[in-house]
């Protein structure tokens, strides 16, 4: 299994509701690299990807409700990285018949967009949540 794919302390951003989430996403990513790679059913496959879709977007709306509850600052920006997340992800496994994806770029695709939202987007709202439980 590819190493990237595996939960590491590095990932926590520091809430416990959005760590456990990235825990949930992370696993359904797992799912799919391993369907891939034991080339598990096309009807399968597709159920995972929509899973994910499902997934990220209930997700990503957690997370916009917390950044309202906590009056973020950032809020507009991170709820348009995260709908150009879900329409790069539909455009990914939307539109083509699981033959034609290239699960290896498709797995980069994922890992990529989570380590990057994660290490990026959400460490900064992980950082702001922390200041308001200080207060």
């Amino acid at each position: 299994m590819n190493q990237e794919l595996i939960w590491k302390k590095e990932y926590e951003i520091g809430n416990f509701e959005i760590d456990t989430e990235h825990k949930i996403f992370l696993k359904i990513i797992q799912k799919i690299d391993h369907a891939f790679t034991e080339k598990q059913p096309k009807d399968y496959i597709l159920s995972l990807l929509r899973e994910l879709y499902k997934y990220a977007d209930f997700h990503f709306i957690s997370e916009e409700n917390l950044m309202k509850l906590a009056h973020y600052p950032d809020f507009k920006t991170h709820k348009e990285e995260h709908d150009k997340l879900l329409t790069g992800l539909s455009e990914k496994i939307g539109f083509f018949d699981v033959q034609y994806i290239d699960a290896k770029k498709l797995i980069e695709f994922l890992v990529d967009w989570f380590l990057n939202h994660t290490a990026k987007v959400d460490t900064k709202l992980g950082a702001f949540l922390k200041t308001l439980d200080s207060n």
